[in-house]
């Protein structure tokens, strides 16, 4: 089995020369080594699970070093490059964005603010929306389970609680990591104490409540999650809001409609808010614009990120005006929340979302993907759980043959040994692959790239 893509040791590698990969090296790259290292020297080792790859360039699906390689991408950065690497009207509107002289205005009025606000407000399915900009997803997240405890407390004092699915990611910040994972007996502090809860997400293949794959999870599955959690003592006038991904990173699978209406109206019996957090498979990211909108479902308040830009540093949080305007004046803003320079990038990249077609290209890519992808399952059964995933926000999770766990080692040696080959991949540590290439990738390309990940299975199975 391949060595952990995080070793240092330059791994030998067969020449890639194709349309769109170029491997000419080993990997890592020798001469790349000292530079690594000196990072590894400053910053601390949660940088260094990525693959050791030193870029130089990224444009529209590909990235290359300075040594003469090329890789297809298929993590968009951390799924941001929706509209593509350095995407020529981004980088346009950032060169005529900084010859303005205005890089900064809080939260001063500015043009480039409302042009951005106005066109999420349009774009929203929430109806009578607005929107706040911020930087950061985690700012994003972290501003709507605020604005939800806020809403939750006009209720009643004790109805501050927030709802989250377990193994989800809404950010680094305090209350989004508490929102994210799941409890473990070392956690460093005690989810419950600081009024989060948890409840496990309905991913059919691996259901919590045990049917089989042949059906979603239902309203079934969401009333056994709720009563298991008041049989903990967590009752719906303790919880404020509920935040989940609509389409989670690790499992790339939508909530079930059955399940997402069952959640719709459990929440609205009892005065509790829906934020879906879209950072991740928002922007077109899943063949639709907003990934909710696989659920039938339509929330009170969502997140956006990193797709919204496809570069800077840009985030957001829509939702209904009366819960928007719950915070008082100066009490829900951001240093560089709405900066005119990402402001412009964000816009431009929506844009662009819209005249290239490129939400209708993610589904009709995805399609191809995931069917070539599916192939490699047929082919080999016993290593793969599950394939699946909308647009071009796709998962494959891998077994181990003997036990039929998740199997680790041998999707992140499937991860390393594509990147000696030319198709730059996560490595997840969580037995699965993602498939989450920018949205302008040419369907050939991401084909091979599929060929690629046949060949790593084939040969390290």
């Amino acid at each position: 089995m391949s060595l952990s893509i995080s070793t240092l040791d330059p791994q030998p590698t067969k020449p890639v020369a194709s349309a769109w990969r170029r491997i000419n090296t080993p990997i890592p790259v020798p001469e790349s080594v000292p530079l690594i290292e000196r990072l590894r020297a400053v910053e601390p080792r949660s940088m260094a699970a990525m693959p050791p790859v030193v870029w130089h360039e990224a444009e529209g699906f590909l990235v290359r070093d300075r040594y003469g390689n090329q890789w297809i991408d298929l993590t968009s950065g951390i799924v941001m490059a929706s509209a593509g690497h350095a995407h020529p009207k981004i980088v346009d509107t950032i060169h005529a964005a900084a010859d303005r002289k205005l890089l900064a205005t809080y939260a001063f009025a500015s043009e480039a603010r409302l042009m951005l606000l106005e066109k999420l407000v349009a774009l929203s399915p929430v109806p009578d929306a607005k929107a706040i900009l911020f930087s950061a997803g985690t700012e994003a997240t972290e501003a709507a389970m605020m604005l939800m405890r806020r809403h939750g407390r006009q209720i009643d004092s004790a109805k501050s609680g927030i709802l989250s699915f377990e193994n989800g990611y809404h950010g680094r910040t305090l209350a989004a990591v508490m929102a994210s994972g799941s409890p473990q007996p070392g956690d460093w502090i005690d989810r419950a104490v600081a009024g989060h809860f948890q409840i496990p997400f309905p991913f059919g293949p691996v259901c919590p409540w045990g049917h089989d794959q042949s059906r979603a999870c239902d309203a079934g599955c969401f009333q056994q999650s709720i009563e298991a959690l008041e049989q903990r003592g967590v009752r719906p006038d303790m919880i404020a809001g509920f935040i989940g991904e609509a389409v989670p990173g690790w499992t790339t699978k939508p909530i079930p409609p059955g399940y997402a209406t069952a959640l719709r109206a459990w929440a609205h019996e009892h005065d509790i808010l829906i934020c879906f957090d879209e950072v991740q498979c928002g922007c077109g990211r899943t063949g639709k614009m907003f990934g909710f909108e696989h659920t039938g479902t339509v929330p009170d308040l969502f997140a956006l990120g990193k797709g919204m830009s496809s570069s800077l540093p840009v985030s957001a949080v829509v939702g209904r005006r009366e819960v928007m305007d719950l915070a008082a004046p100066g009490d829900m803003s951001s240093t560089h929340g709405g900066n005119p320079l990402c402001t412009q990038v964000a816009l431009a990249c929506l844009n662009a979302l819209d005249e290239e077609g490129l939400v209708e290209a993610s589904n009709r890519t995805g399609r191809k993907v995931l069917e070539a992808l599916l192939e490699i399952q047929r082919e080999f059964p016993q290593r793969f759980v599950s394939i699946h995933g909308p647009g071009l926000f796709i998962s494959a999770h891998l077994k181990d043959p003997g036990t039929g766990q998740a199997d680790v080692p041998f999707a992140d040696a499937v991860a390393s040994e594509a990147v000696r080959r030319g198709v730059l991949m996560f490595v997840t540590g969580r037995g699965y692959l993602k498939f989450t290439p920018p949205l302008v990738i040419e369907p050939e390309a991401a084909l091979e790239a599929v060929d690629v990940i046949h060949d790593c299975v084939r040969d390290l199975a």
